[in-house]
């Protein structure tokens, strides 16, 4: 059987995933530390999860919902910008000492970044020659 193709479909979805993942750890307060002990990792490896430079493994991400009580199904929406819109409308912001200000300005920052390099790193990976380099060498071509 022959690889799957990455393609931009597949770039937004697994975008799509690493915002929702972003979204809930900011808007909860969590660090990246404090989610990879729920999976074991590193935060680094978050960081990967966070960046789009790795993809988030289903089990790994069934482990963190469940640990932290999270709803699995959000992380098949397919408009993470939607469901930041309906929690900044159910919190009161304009309270002195509420931490959601700059929540929400982590995450937007965090998903501009998303989508400057996600697309990047997952369609970029079948061009570039080192990569086919290094998947020739691999595979003992």
């Amino acid at each position: 059987m022959g690889k799957c193709k990455r393609t931009p479909h597949k770039s937004d979805i697994n975008a799509n995933i690493a915002k929702i993942l972003t979204l809930h750890r900011v808007w909860h307060g969590y660090t990246q530390k404090q989610i990879a002990q729920c999976i074991e990792v590193t935060f680094q490896q978050i960081q990967k999860y966070e960046r789009c430079i790795n993809r988030l493994p289903g089990d790994h991400l069934v482990d963190i919902c469940k640990q932290k009580s999270w709803d699995l199904n959000l992380f098949a929406n397919d408009r993470p910008d939607v469901i930041l819109d309906e929690w900044i409308n159910n919190v009161d912001q304009l309270t002195e000492d509420s931490p959601y200000p700059l929540r929400i300005d982590q995450i937007n920052r965090a998903w501009e970044k998303i989508d400057n390099v996600g697309k990047h790193n997952y369609l970029t990976r079948q061009t570039n020659p080192r990569y086919k380099t290094l998947v020739e060498q691999l595979e003992g071509n």
